[in-house]
């Protein structure tokens, strides 16, 4: 990854915008930056000593990683090879984070401080007490429109996690039989993942049986057991060499009703539609959204579309642009969305479809590959 090119074209940005200063936690936005990785600690508010001082601290010809002694090492290691990080400072607990932070701040008395969008409100006022009048903004500005467009590499990245979901599903199918539970399939999934190298899931796997008879969430997911009639609808994903795959089919149990049949066939018109609508410049994020949820309209289902068409996908499972109104982003070349369309009837069968999907300057290239046919188990 172009990590130097990145960086540069950051400082540009804060040159121009008169910020001093940025400060990132350690997560997504640092991993693009930088390529200091994410650890499962960061996906939860595990409250280690003085987290909420930890991070980059970024000006326009410095990097300090301020990192806490447990867990210092890992902060080292992550600072290895990159000439760009100008020093790693690992404090202990007999420090006041505070301290810690005002001594890296004070060296480069910055007026103008940009923090990450998700850092700790804690962060915020400690970097206020130790400069008071300091201007803060938010980082969303210079890094997320950065992030909307993927370069080759990225894409390549993100082609391999689909491979990857793709290989994990079908396996899952042939898994998939009548007295499993919900739980059952989702540990399957989780497992097969892990076993085949993925970081981690992207967000928490999601199966769910649905059927007239059986309605989803009339039985905790450890109990509710596949059976004859059930539609299945699958939600899922990996992160893969820090890149997000987000993916959905249906499948169905025995032999499908006309109206699943319909459901479906319906749900894949959507997608396709919007697909073929993803041209570099043509449409926005809420038009896209549009002419796919037209075709779920036009068919009676309209009510049973009830999320947004999708997101920007990237190095987060969800990120901007996001697929609805009311967001006016031009699609441009080199922007991946989730394509999701879905009908859920009330109280009885579902259907969805989701992959993620490349814009180019002839319509929408899906990563995913696996077929998007209603899948019948036995």
């Amino acid at each position: 990854m172009d990590f130097n090119g990145r960086l540069k074209r950051v400082r540009a940005e804060m040159a121009k915008r008169g910020v001093d200063l940025l400060y990132l936690t350690r997560g997504a936005n640092l991993w693009y930056l930088i390529g200091i990785r994410r650890r499962g600690a960061e996906l939860t508010d595990h409250n280690a000593y003085g987290d909420y001082v930890c991070g980059a601290y970024i000006t326009r010809d410095k990097i300090t990683l301020v990192g806490p002694r447990m867990g210092g090492s890992g902060w080292r290691a992550e600072a290895e090879g990159k000439p760009y990080v100008t020093e790693v400072i690992i404090f202990d607990e007999h420090r006041d984070p505070a301290d810690v932070q005002g001594e890296v701040l004070k060296r480069h008395n910055p007026q103008h401080v940009m923090v990450d969008d998700r850092a700790w409100a804690q962060t915020t006022t400690t970097i206020q007490g130790n400069l008071p009048g300091v201007k803060l903004s938010i980082a969303g500005p210079i890094i997320s429109e950065m992030r909307m467009v993927k370069d080759a590499e990225e894409i390549e990245a993100m082609k391999a996690a689909a491979r990857l979901t793709d290989k994990v599903y079908a396996e899952t199918v042939e898994y998939l039989k009548r007295g499993v539970t919900e739980s059952d399939v989702e540990k399957e999934i989780d497992r097969l993942y892990a076993a085949y190298g993925a970081e981690q899931t992207s967000f928490v796997t999601a199966v769910r049986f649905r059927s007239p008879k059986k309605p989803s969430g009339t039985a905790p997911p450890h109990k509710r057991k596949l059976e004859r009639g059930d539609t299945v609808s699958f939600d899922f994903g990996c992160l893969l060499d820090g890149y997000a795959n987000d993916f959905g089919r249906t499948a169905f149990c025995g032999k499908p009703p006309a109206e699943v049949e319909r459901i479906h066939a319906t749900v894949m018109e959507s997608q396709s539609r919007g697909i073929e609508k993803m041209v570099d410049g043509a449409i926005t994020a809420q038009g896209l959204d549009r002419e796919a949820r037209d075709i779920i309209e036009r068919a009676g289902y309209g009510d049973y579309f009830m999320h947004r068409l999708g997101h920007g996908i990237g190095v987060t499972v969800h990120e901007p642009p996001f697929l609805y109104i009311p967001d006016n982003t031009i699609l441009r070349a080199g922007m991946t969305f989730t394509v999701e369309p879905s009908i859920l009837l009330p109280k009885s069968w579902s259907a969805r479809v989701e992959d993620v999907v490349l814009v180019t300057k002839k319509g929408g290239e899906p990563f995913n590959k696996y077929h998007k046919e209603l899948t019948l188990v036995d």
